[in-house]
């Protein structure tokens, strides 16, 4: 049989321009051991600017044309480019008895990465390491061998993701301090002798942006747009009609309501539900369609329900509905994709005017408005499968604890103006009086509000 003709536009080499704001090329190849076309992205340092897209296209010009002669050398032109390490020659010892005791990072990345696939990794951690090495370690260190990996390698690392690449401060952590670290961890278990020089690496600290909640008239908003909202319904069906998508609604009023991740609400099944004792029992999280274990140990728990989301999860159940069935379904009859539902909440936040944040807000939502009205600490951090220390120190500010904080205040101020009384006259001029907002002189100081009332969760 005579080999496909390759389509002209395939055959050449091209220029695209990264999220970054870099240029890469790409290019389709067909590998001398292999059969077939793959597919070759290859980045570069060089800004999206006309100068550099004139200087790139001539290079990506002789690339192409040496690919259509079949003359393209790939370490001539990418020496440490992604896929390098499948085409240097693997470095024979002089003794042949004696294998080689000085594996590279290059060599010992296939083997490993192999392994890491869930459901051992979580798919977005899998589909991390791989994107890790294949754009940022594998260019650099390569041929750094594992037991002289030091900590000059990754301040050189470091100094070029941040410098030549422009990443941020975060990207460049996830990819020394988790990926690369991952893959020497798991080195030294397999008895290959690896530097670990991670502990000695200092990094600047970093601003951790707190919690940002919905206010609970935006929740409102939101859950009434998601009501009223029409869809295009039934393209599964084979036939179109205009309508409400209650699961939406439902999916969205649970996230509000029980403070669970979004990734543990769309991997919910009709089994996990207990709609008499008014408990959901969350065992799974989904993500990148690929179900595995909730994100930590304490993520498995037992969820309360209030009276109106049971009402609520009631109207989603299908009748004919199997234990192993999804609770949250899309318009097609199959689960929700976080990531779509994600652009379907940010249009619901545009067309309302409400500032944009993203789908974990939901869960701040819900532990703020807890906090704020005096929920057990305890028995919240059983509802939301977040550690006690943990909500301290990210929603400490929602915790209102008037009345404890008016008793350690008396400690400190004994004499301090009490209900009913007339604050002091302060030592003032005439001139300053008037500019002075601390003074109250003859004025009833108010106490409304000072004492909280019974602290209820609305239902």
């Amino acid at each position: 049989m005579a080999p496909r003709k390759l389509k002209a536009h395939r055959q050449g080499c091209w220029i695209e321009a990264t999220g970054s704001g870099l240029l890469r090329l790409r290019f389709r190849w067909r590998l001398p051991t292999a059969t077939g076309l793959h597919k070759f992205s290859e980045s570069t340092t060089l800004r999206d600017t006309p100068e550099n897209r004139s200087v790139l296209s001539k290079q990506a010009a002789i690339i192409g044309a040496e690919i259509a002669a079949d003359r393209f050398d790939y370490l001539h032109w990418f020496p440490n480019g992604s896929k390098a390490i499948h085409f240097r020659p693997t470095p024979q010892s002089t003794n042949s008895a004696q294998p080689d005791v000085r594996p590279t990072i290059g060599h010992f990345y296939p083997a490993w990465v192999a392994r890491r696939v869930p459901p051992i990794v979580r798919p977005s951690r899998a589909r991390d390491y791989r994107n890790h090495f294949r754009t940022y370690i594998l260019p650099y260190l390569a041929d750094v061998a594992l037991r002289d990996l030091s900590l000059a390698h990754l301040e050189e690392l470091r100094a070029r993701l941040q410098i030549d690449r422009r990443l941020g401060l975060k990207t460049v952590r996830n990819v020394i301090d988790s990926s690369l670290r991952a893959m020497v961890r798991d080195a030294r278990k397999a008895g290959v002798e690896a530097g670990f020089p991670f502990g000695d690496l200092e990094w600047p600290r970093r601003v951790v942006p707190g919690p940002d909640p919905f206010s609970e008239d935006e929740r409102d908003q939101l859950l009434e747009f998601n009501l009223r909202k029409h869809w295009r319904l039934g393209r599964n069906l084979g036939s179109y009609r205009e309508g409400v998508h209650f699961p939406y609604y439902a999916f969205l009023f649970t996230l509000f309501y029980t403070g669970l991740r979004p990734s543990e609400a769309v991997a919910l099944r009709v089994r996990s539900l207990d709609l008499a004792a008014q408990t959901l029992f969350v065992e799974r999280s989904r993500s990148l369609k690929s179900e595995s274990a909730p994100k930590t140990s304490s993520a498995a728990r037992v969820v309360r329900l209030t009276a109106r989301n049971v009402e609520v999860l009631k109207q989603v159940i299908e009748l004919r509905a199997e234990p192993d069935d999804y609770v949250f379904k899309n318009s097609l009859g199959r689960p929700i994709d976080q990531r779509s539902f994600y652009k379907i909440f940010c249009g619901a936040q545009r067309a309302l005017g409400i500032r944009l944040r993203d789908l974990y807000a939901t869960k701040d939502t819900y532990v703020s408005v807890a906090l704020t009205r005096g929920v057990n600490l305890t028995w919240l951090s059983e509802q939301t499968g977040v550690m006690e220390s943990t909500l301290r120190t990210h929603y400490g500010r929602f915790i209102h604890a008037s009345q404890a904080d008016a008793l350690e205040l008396a400690k400190i101020d004994p004499n301090g103006v009490k209900k009913g009384e007339f604050a002091p006259r302060l030592p003032h001029d005439g001139a300053n009086s008037r500019k002075n907002p601390l003074i109250y002189a003859g004025k009833m100081v108010e106490q409304k509000g000072f004492e909280p009332s019974t602290p209820t969760l609305r239902t």
